[in-house]
């Protein structure tokens, strides 16, 4: 993906990238879905049984993927990608992996190792980190639209985040309560928690001792973001 590269307001500013869905395909996987080398505006049918599930923009590789952000919500087995000549079985699913990409010189600067804490929008976020030429964060589409379409990060200091594992954005399959519930390991609830639940299509069940946020109650209200006690 191309990261664009708009002025960054202050030198720890960091260009965001968001990833959506997408698909690569070899020169033979090319020719059967389209029936000529990719020019490179095509997009491709994700088909799920027989029915359309997404349409998502093809790069020319060495090997076929498919990689999809959180906001695909079908599930992933018996997915076929089909184009205007042509159809194939989809190869292995992956998911969009939110990364911090920094020059050796900037990493070394900021004293990164291999995980660094950034703010996108109102969310602190722990990724890994990548050797590249351009500093940028590549974020789930899913991520970047929860916080704002933001068009800069910024890095923060592991010590100004001491609790940056509890922020960061679980996994879809982040354990919960009996009911499935997300359960914050923290005594306040935030605006974070909320975006983050809502996100993964999940619900929050408050325990005894927590504090909500006013912020975080009207948007779960909204949102119906807080499972029924």
């Amino acid at each position: 993906m191309t990261r664009a590269t708009p002025p960054l307001p202050r030198p720890d500013a960091l260009a965001v990238c968001p990833v959506a869905s997408h698909a690569v395909l070899a020169p033979a996987d090319a020719l059967a879905l389209f029936g000529a080398p990719l020019r490179g505006t095509e997009r491709v049918r994700v088909v799920r049984h027989g029915r359309d599930v997404a349409l998502v923009p093809v790069a020319a590789g060495s090997a076929a993927r498919l990689v999809l952000d959180t906001l695909f919500g079908a599930p992933l087995d018996g997915l076929r990608l089909v184009g205007p000549v042509g159809a194939m079985p989809a190869p292995a699913p992956e998911r969009v992996t939110s990364r911090l990409v920094l020059p050796a010189g900037l990493s070394r600067a900021w004293g990164v190792d291999v995980t660094a804490v950034v703010g996108i929008g109102l969310i602190a976020l722990k990724v890994p980190v990548e050797a590249g030429t351009d500093a940028g964060l590549d974020v789930d589409r899913a991520l970047w639209l929860a916080a704002g379409r933001p068009e800069s990060a910024r890095w923060l200091a592991q010590t100004t985040w001491p609790d940056a594992d509890a922020m960061a954005l679980p996994d879809a399959d982040a354990p919960g309560d009996a009911a499935g519930a997300l359960v914050v390991p923290r005594r306040v609830v935030t605006e974070t928690d909320v975006r983050q639940a809502r996100l993964h299509r999940r619900t929050i069940r408050i325990t005894p001792g927590q504090i909500v946020t006013p912020a975080a109650a009207t948007m779960a209200r909204e949102w119906g973001v807080f499972a029924a006690s």
